[in-house]
Order: C-alpha cells, then sequence, then structure tokens
C-alpha cells in the first residue's frame, strides 16, 4: 500500500524454463504474500530502501501504444555462451550495452540494474538509468519469481536497441533486489521473454478469475471478505485489465517470426535471427513445421513415444528401445520448447529411467570418453519424429557442487548420489570436480494436469527452430502460430535433410555445463492464486 491506504499492483513472473537453470520466464500475475506484506505491514516494513517508496506509489501505468520502429530484414545476432549453460545476446538499453538472455518461455524485459544493492551481482556490470537521457521511471513495484530465485524490480521505459530491432520507449523492469546466486557470477544483465505476447493477458485473466471464484465461494460458504482482501481481489481484476492494454517487446520490435540455432560444440556460441525468412519460402523439404498446442500459454506442442532408441553397435540382446514416457495408455504429455532453460526436464519417472539405462550401459562397458556408442533420445512432437543425440541428455558438470543454491538441487535429485560418489574418490573434496551425467532435470506436474517436458537448450544444438506469431485481438497481443524446424549443421544453418530424425554424428564432444549458471524454468514456481490464507 502507498500511504493513502492504495493497493499496490505487485507483479510475479513465472516461467520457462530460465527455462533450468537460467531464468525462463512467463507472464506476470499478482504475487499474493507480496501484496499481504503490502497491505498487512505498509511500505516501511515490505521495502528496506527509502527509494523504494517512491517507485510504489499509485497503480501500474498501462503501456501506451507506440509504433515499432525495427526493421523487417532478417539479421542475425550471435548468442554468447556462458558456461554452456546459458546463452546472452547484447542489447543496448539507452545506450549501454547489455548481455541479455532471450528466452521463449517468458514474456517479461528484466534488467538488473545500479540500484540493486542486493544480490545483482557486480555492480559495474549493472544498467544505470542516471547515464541515460531517455529513462523513464515508471510507478508499479514488480516481484518475480523463478526457479532461479527472486527479483523485486520496478516499472521503467528506455530506449531499446536488439539488432536491427528497436523501440524508442519499450516497458521492462529495473531489478532492484534480487535473490539469485546465479547472478554473483556477474555474466547475466537482464532477461528478454519472447514467449506469446497473449499468454501474459490469458495468465492475468485467469489469476482475476479464480480470486472471483474464491471470493464468491467464501462469501457462498457463510464467510466474509476482510477489506485487505478485498483490495487484494480488486488488483487482480485491475491487473487483467492493465495487461490488456500493455506493449509487449514483440510488438515493439515488430516481431512476426523469429528464430534461435545454437552451436553444438562445448562452448560455442549460437544465433537468434529476427525477422526470419518464414518457413514455407525456403526450399521444399527443408523444414518441417507444426502448429502450436492451442490453448497453452507457451510455445508448445503434444509430446509423444519418448524413448531411448537402440544402442548402436549393441549385440542384438541389447537393441530393443526404452520407453520413457508419453506411451499409449499413460497421461497426455505436452513439450515446451523454451530457449531460457540449460537443460531438458522431464517428470521424475522418466528421469529415473533415463539413469536406469545408463548403469545398464556402464555395465557394457560403456564410456563417457565416446558418447557415440549411447543411444539416441527418440520422441514425437506434433505428431512429427525428432531425435536428439546423446549429447543433449549427458554431458559433464563442472565446478563445485555446493555452489548450486540448495533449492535448485532438487531438480536434480538423481545426481546428488553420484556426485558425493565422485567428490569422495578425489584426493581432496575442496578440489573443483568433472563427472559425466545424465543431464535431466525433474519437474513434476499437478495432478490432473499434462505431463510437462521441457525441451531446453540441448534441443536448440540440434535443431534450428523457427518461432511464427499469428495475429491476436490487437496488434501487440500476437499469440503463437507455430513451430518450424530444420537440422542444422555444425554452423547453425538449416540443412536440406529430408529426415528430422537422422542423427548427426559429426560432433560428438559432450557438453561441460558449469554447475553455478544452470537455470531451473519459470513454470516451476507459478502458483494459483489465494486470497483466503491472507
Amino acid at each position: 500500500q502507498d500511504l493513502s491506504g492504495q493497493t499496490l499492483a505487485v507483479v510475479e513472473t513465472f516461467r520457462t524454463p530460465f527455462s533450468v537453470f537460467h531464468f525462463a520466464m512467463a507472464t506476470t500475475r499478482i504475487s499474493i504474500i507480496a501484496l499481504a506484506m503490502l497491505a498487512a505491514f505498509g511500505p516501511a516494513a515490505s521495502l528496506h530502501k527509502t527509494e523504494r517508496s517512491q517507485v510504489l506509489r499509485g497503480q501500474a501505468n498501462a503501456r501506451q501504444p507506440t509504433d515499432a520502429t525495427s526493421a523487417a530484414a532478417q539479421s542475425v545476432q550471435e548468442m554468447h555462451n556462458d558456461g554452456d549453460a546459458s546463452y546472452t545476446i547484447t542489447v543496448s538499453l539507452g545506450g549501454q550495452n547489455l548481455e541479455i538472455i532471450p528466452d521463449t518461455g517468458s514474456f517479461d524485459f528484466l534488467v538488473f540494474g545500479t540500484h540493486c544493492k542486493m544480490g545483482c551481482g557486480p555492480v559495474h556490470r549493472l544498467y544505470n538509468d542516471s547515464l541515460s537521457s531517455t529513462f523513464e521511471k515508471g510507478s508499479a513495484f514488480t516481484l518475480h519469481q523463478f526457479g532461479s530465485g527472486d527479483a523485486w524490480s520496478m516499472e521503467s521505459y528506455e530506449k531499446v536497441i536488439s539488432g536491427p530491432a528497436s523501440s524508442e520507449r519499450q516497458v521492462f523492469w529495473e531489478v532492484y533486489e534480487a535473490d539469485m546466486p546465479i547472478l554473483e557470477e556477474g555474466g547475466l544483465q537482464g532477461i528478454l521473454g519472447l514467449g506469446p505476447p497473449e499468454s501474459s493477458v490469458l495468465i492475468a485473466l485467469k489469476d482475476a478469475s479464480d480470486v472471483r471464484e474464491e471470493v464468491e465461494y467464501i462469501k457462498r460458504t457463510g464467510g466474509s471478505i476482510s477489506p485487505r482482501q478485498k483490495k487484494i481481489s480488486d488488483n487482480y481484476l485491475k491487473l487483467a485489465e492493465h495487461a490488456k492494454t500493455a506493449r509487449s517487446v514483440a510488438a515493439d520490435f515488430g516481431l512476426k517470426s523469429y528464430s534461435i540455432c545454437l552451436r553444438r560444440s562445448s562452448g560455442s556460441p549460437g544465433s537468434i535471427i529476427w525477422h526470419d525468412v518464414a518457413p514455407e519460402r525456403r526450399p521444399a523439404n527443408m523444414f518441417r513445421t507444426i502448429q502450436a498446442k492451442e490453448g497453452d500459454l507457451f510455445w508448445s506442442a503434444k509430446l509423444e513415444h519418448v524413448q531411448l532408441g537402440p544402442l548402436p553397435r549393441a549385440n542384438e540382446d541389447h537393441s530393443q528401445r526404452t520407453q520413457i514416457g508419453c506411451g499409449e495408455g499413460e497421461s497426455s504429455c505436452t513439450a515446451i520448447v523454451d530457449s531460457g532453460t540449460s537443460l531438458i526436464v522431464a517428470p521424475r519417472d522418466a528421469a529415473w529411467k533415463v539413469e536406469d539405462a545408463l548403469r545398464k550401459w556402464r555395465a557394457l562397458s560403456g564410456n563417457c570418453t565416446d558418447l557415440s556408442t549411447l543411444p539416441n533420445l527418440e520422441f514425437t512432437m506434433g505428431g512429427m519424429p525428432f531425435v536428439l543425440p546423446p549429447q543433449s541428455y549427458v554431458g559433464d558438470l563442472s565446478g563445485d557442487w555446493s555452489e548450486l543454491d540448495p533449492k535448485l538441487q532438487g531438480f536434480l535429485p538423481h545426481l546428488d548420489a553420484q556426485i558425493m560418489k565422485l567428490r569422495t574418490e578425489r584426493d581432496s573434496d575442496s578440489q573443483p570436480y568433472d563427472s559425466c551425467v545424465p543431464l535431466i532435470m525433474i519437474m513434476d506436474s499437478a495432478p490432473g494436469e499434462d505431463q510437462q517436458w521441457i525441451l531446453g537448450m540441448p534441443f536448440f544444438r540440434q535443431y534450428y527452430t523457427t518461432f511464427t506469431l499469428a495475429q491476436g485481438e490487437t496488434e501487440w497481443r500476437r499469440k503463437a502460430a507455430s513451430m518450424s524446424f530444420a537440422l542444422a549443421d555444425s554452423e547453425c544453418r538449416p540443412t536440406m535433410d529430408k529426415l528430422l530424425q537422422q542423427r548427426n554424428l559429426d560432433d560428438q564432444q559432450r557438453m561441460r555445463i558449469d554447475v553455478s549458471k544452470i537455470r531451473v524454468p519459470h513454470r516451476v514456481t507459478r502458483k494459483k492464486p489465494e486470497i483466503s490464507t491472507e
């Protein structure tokens, strides 16, 4: 609340994917916890810095439409590799060059600024709004929640340029406090959400509907709504109206399509292609296109028949495929294609099946120095067969396991015992280690929901992926239309291979993932809003 008692807009982002443990970001919604703190204790208790009171006054201003100034010509921008666990592009914000993660699993634009005195990493690397003549301060206070931690931000506007795309007055969230251990490494300065813009509106409307239903239920069962609960519920409704007029980065950049591809060699860069050529204008048989899943918030499609293929060079007795999940008679599955998640994310049972298959492979004299003896990971997405080579799900974890935030270790429980065993076998536990392990994170879905799989960065090392937006209710509310895929060569160029299930053996080098940089998908942090506990 501000000093007049007005409830403030507090927004939380969930995602994707960082989509592993980098932060993937999905759409914004009100944080009940933060709202309760504000309503119950006022700005003095909920805000630890005096300057925050100036940021928090008033409701979030709706973004006024502006014309996108980006050119429509195709342009390739390099993505910089950070420990094989995240990739960034250089974005100019008010004339300051920042390293920003392009994230197809989220929708907001976050930047870590010099106002951040806690948890944002080295100050000299942060965005400084006082050096910009085009910076404008907004009026909303925002809480973004990711699998990798939380970030408290203030609404801001700035001139943004990324490759050929630009906006004279782009809304973004400037972070002034964070609880994200990954930021201490200093390589990340922001996150650029590239998810379907319409989803942010759908999330806000769904949250408002959930709160409205809860209010009605409390009244039906003889309960009463306190003034504080009414302010919270009213704020959800106001945020839903605000989301309808807010413009996304995709809208201000004039994006209708873009592509992402990551080179397969460990430590090598990737590419994001703005305003990419439409797949139907490419040579025949280069791309296969699937429609985005109707009604889902993310770039997603139906997933079926996930399995490990036969062992190459194995005897006939060991040539059978190993079913991992999404088979006949099992729960329905959805695959989310997320550039902001470091690894593949799967349900718990599937991850353990992969671990068990690797144990059997080792018993057959499998050796991590030659991943070509491992089976492919095969699946059908959107009715189309896909194959990921072994280096997509097996690799090295480098660095000290203790550097990983304890709450994130829960996403890698199948590695815990194995990692500790490797550490005790070394002469000194204090020394960093290298380990060849299954690179799959665990994320279980809620009862009654589809089993969620996230195809993170390993997928983009195999497939050149084009995301195409369709016209939504308004120009700035475009929705996911389709995803198109082509096998990528070693230089991230789409190839003419007719079969997407063809296995690439030209580079079997395994990834070396820095454990301190892993991103957890944002999607796992989203919770249904509740006011009865406030």
